[in-house]
């Protein structure tokens, strides 16, 4: 049964709602519905101050209200939410790998990329705000990604046309987050590719660098 749109008349009813500003996320989680209540919206674009409702999909109950300070979505011709933009409003993944949903909220722009505030599941306290996360999307000037099959969190950085630089993090629950791996790709040179290796081992960083004929390089990727 398609619950979405009696949600959002129960979400209006009984109260002064603008419906116009308010929108159903559709697809975003496996266990919420979500609703968003955007300050400011125009004819294509809604952004501002937001109020996000998630609702537990099996129950049809409230089950938490989360904010942005600074919240952006794209609709369609008929005032539906964009698939890319809604990808990139509200993003469902287990962050740290405990087999639960948690949640990443668009709060903001850097560098023409979006920002992102965290909440990791907390059997006692809900969605709570995680530290080392967000700092992690603010030092990166953007969102990372997810390797559940290694439990990996990464991060890649550009430097210019021709340094790159990808992070890999594994989340421990007492520790947060460590970084235990780097690889930096320098491709300045036009004749050849220097690679940096650098891993943590046993407590230790490890590194190896390999230089590669560029041709090569770019055959074998």
């Amino acid at each position: 049964m398609n619950y979405g749109k009696p949600l959002l008349i129960l979400v209006c009813f009984g109260m002064f709602c603008n419906a116009q500003n308010y929108f159903e996320l559709p697809n975003v989680s496996k266990t919420y519905n979500v609703i968003a209540n955007i300050e400011s919206c125009g004819e294509n674009i809604c952004s501002g101050k937001t109020m996000i409702d998630l609702y537990d999909k099996a129950t049809m109950k409230k089950y938490q209200t989360l904010s942005s300070a600074d919240f952006y979505l794209d609709f369609d011709e008929i005032r539906k939410p964009i698939l890319d933009s809604l990808k990139n409003s509200i993003i469902f993944d287990d962050f740290n790998f405990d087999g639960i949903e948690d949640v990443a909220v668009r709060n903001g722009r850097s560098n023409k990329n979006p920002l992102y505030e965290v909440y990791t599941y907390d059997s006692a306290k809900q969605f709570v705000l995680n530290d080392d996360f967000n700092a992690l999307i603010r030092s990166n000037s953007g969102m990372f990604k997810t390797d559940s099959g290694h439990q990996r969190i990464i991060t890649n950085q550009k430097n210019g046309c021709c340094l790159n630089l990808s992070s890999e993090y594994q989340f421990f629950p007492y520790k947060g987050l460590v970084k235990v791996l780097e690889f930096e790709e320098d491709t300045r040179d036009p004749k050849k590719v220097v690679t940096v290796k650098r891993e943590f081992i046993d407590y230790k960083w490890f590194s190896k660098t390999t230089t590669y004929p560029r041709e090569l390089y770019f055959k074998e990727k």
